[in-house]
């Protein structure tokens, strides 16, 4: 009986190796640390090892996967964990440069976007968010709709919702932006 409630060795391994690249893929993006990343899905796979076989009843395992990786990396960002985007800024600086590494003004503007789409990103409802980095991260409809358990056909609808209220909070940001600026510059000058 315990037998039928575990995994067996070589089944979890094939599962781990066959996805475990894809799901820290995903994660990374909305982390944007490889270590955060990747002990996201470490905890990701340990609750599938902990949850057993029988999450292979519910649909695919892959879509379990992204679905509890997915909302993992969600939970992250918005509990702040990280350590500061003013942190995190400055080590990816040196290591993911634009184009011209030697321009340390379009490497700040770049991850100004960054934080502010991840700022975005963390204001939406978690399913919300969800279904948009699943999107983001090359799924398709089908594959969405199954990581997500929701009919294939609602799919392109509550993708358009979210993208609709993901710009609304990117664009209400980027005007709160501007007029602090404008602000901070009349308070100069």
């Amino acid at each position: 009986m315990i037998m039928s409630c575990t995994w067996a060795e070589a089944e979890f391994e094939s599962i781990f190796r066959e996805h475990f690249e894809r799901i820290v893929r995903i994660t990374r993006r909305v982390l944007r640390s490889d270590a955060e990343a990747e002990e996201v899905c470490a905890d990701t796979f340990l609750k599938l090892y902990r949850s057993g076989p029988g999450v292979l009843e519910g649909g695919p395992v892959v879509a379990w996967l992204h679905r509890v990786a997915t909302r993992a990396a969600i939970d992250s960002l918005r509990k702040g964990r990280r350590h500061g985007i003013e942190e995190k800024l400055h080590s990816d600086s040196g290591a993911n440069a634009d184009h011209d590494p030697e321009d340390p003004l379009n490497r700040l503007m770049r991850n100004e976007r960054i934080a502010e789409v991840r700022s975005a990103l963390a204001r939406l409802k978690r399913d919300k968010a969800q279904l948009l980095l699943l999107r983001h991260s090359g799924l398709s409809y089908q594959e969405i709709a199954a990581a997500m358990q929701i009919k294939a056909a609602s799919v392109g609808t509550m993708l358009a919702r979210a993208e609709a209220e993901f710009s609304a909070q990117y664009q209400k940001q980027q005007r709160l932006t501007r007029r602090s600026t404008r602000l901070e510059t009349a308070r100069e000058g």
